[in-house]
């Protein structure tokens, strides 16, 4: 089967890295698969891993699209010339832009994917989308609970809804393995409590909640927090850390492609985002055995079990989150407990392959629907 899925770019977020998840597991099933980035930004562990099971890529460019929509013919071309199975776009950019283009070029079959409530999302867009939504076969979700949003604010029809999970891998047995290794290149006594988060550094995530919550912290104890990723909110970030106070406990990576040493060597994640679809980052930190402090909010709530997986907080509520995390730090057995049922609750409800086969059956529907 032929499948092509447009998206943004090939930065490294959380939808990149699900998309390199998806394109592993078609491959063991025989798909065909080119992956079309609209904007020239990318990671280079993203195409890597993305090469590696097979997939053409092509970047069209940004700024090629918006200047005369010579980019945009191009990808109209593109499809006209690959003749998929399937086109699946995802993230806002591809959306707008790849459901006309496939709409144009006559393909086969036609997926979006819904993958958070985009609040910032500009009136136009919005309004642009309700009417190329209209193209798609189905919509696919990651979450239930973004599903009702979608019908409201987007356009999306019942009869288009497919509701698939994100999976994650057993990161426990590796993350575990990497431990005092990732400890120490961040020269980190034993008895320093590390807390972390993994996140874009973007409005939608909030990281400056998290910095105000640990202003409340303990200043006695040993504790440090870990931020790995990047984004256009890092220098605020950085200058809220100083007037805080916190610089000295505040760890800086960027964004990294090594995710498991580096949850391996935390021991509390904490998420603060504002509004979610189905956080990976949670995922992941579960997947490892981290106990989880986050935001109520969207598919984070169906992953966490309120005081029996992890911790589920009001979103924006500085205090409360000050307060679930120091309640960790001062009770291990309490946080070994969180992290051990967070662990096994997601490898039995989101394991991998299960994403992959809900995939897998989604395409052939729609391919031969009597296999549907």
């Amino acid at each position: 089967m032929k499948i092509v899925f447009i998206i943004d770019s090939l930065q490294r977020h959380g939808t990149q890295r699900f998309l390199t998840r998806l394109a592993r597991g078609l491959q063991d099933l025989g798909y065909n698969q080119t992956v079309i980035a609209v904007n020239d930004a990318s990671d280079p562990d993203i195409e890597q891993d993305l090469s590696s099971t097979g997939c053409t890529i092509v970047r069209i460019g940004k700024f090629t699209l918006l200047l005369g929509g010579l980019g945009w013919w191009r990808l109209v071309v593109m499809l006209k010339r690959l003749r998929p199975d399937v086109v699946m776009t995802m993230l806002d950019f591809a959306d707008t832009l790849g459901r006309p283009a496939a709409q144009l070029a006559g393909c086969r079959s036609l997926v979006t994917s819904i993958r958070a409530r985009n609040l910032a999302k500009p009136l136009w867009r919005r309004w642009f989308d309700r009417k190329t939504i209209l193209w798609a076969e189905k919509v696919v979700f990651n979450s239930r609970s973004i599903v009702e949003y979608a019908r409201q604010n987007e356009g999306v029809h019942p009869g288009q809804v497919v509701v698939i999970p994100n999976g994650v891998d057993d990161l426990r047995p590796r993350s575990g393995a990497l431990r005092s290794q990732y400890r120490q290149r961040l020269s980190l006594p034993p008895e320093t409590l590390l807390l972390g988060s993994v996140a874009r550094l973007n409005h939608q995530k909030n990281l400056a909640l998290l910095l105000r919550a640990a202003k409340k912290l303990p200043a006695n104890r040993r504790w440090k927090i870990l931020l790995v990723g990047d984004g256009p909110e890092r220098s605020r970030l950085l200058s809220l850390g100083q007037e805080l106070g916190l610089a000295d406990r505040l760890i800086w990576l960027g964004a990294r492609h090594d995710i498991e040493g580096w949850l391996g060597a935390m021991d509390i994640f904490v998420h603060t985002a504002n509004f979610e679809g189905m956080p990976n980052a949670v995922m992941e930190a579960m997947a490892a055995g981290l106990p989880v402090v986050a935001s109520a909010v969207d598919g984070t709530c169906e992953l966490i079990e309120d005081g029996v997986s992890g911790y589920l907080v009001s979103p924006g509520d500085v205090n409360a989150f000050a307060q679930r995390i120091r309640q960790l730090m001062e009770n291990p057995d309490l946080a070994r407990r969180l992290g051990e049922k967070a662990h096994s609750d997601v490898l039995e409800r989101f394991d991998l392959p299960r994403m992959i086969r809900g995939y897998d059956q989604l395409f052939r529907s729609l391919v031969s629907p009597e296999s549907a």
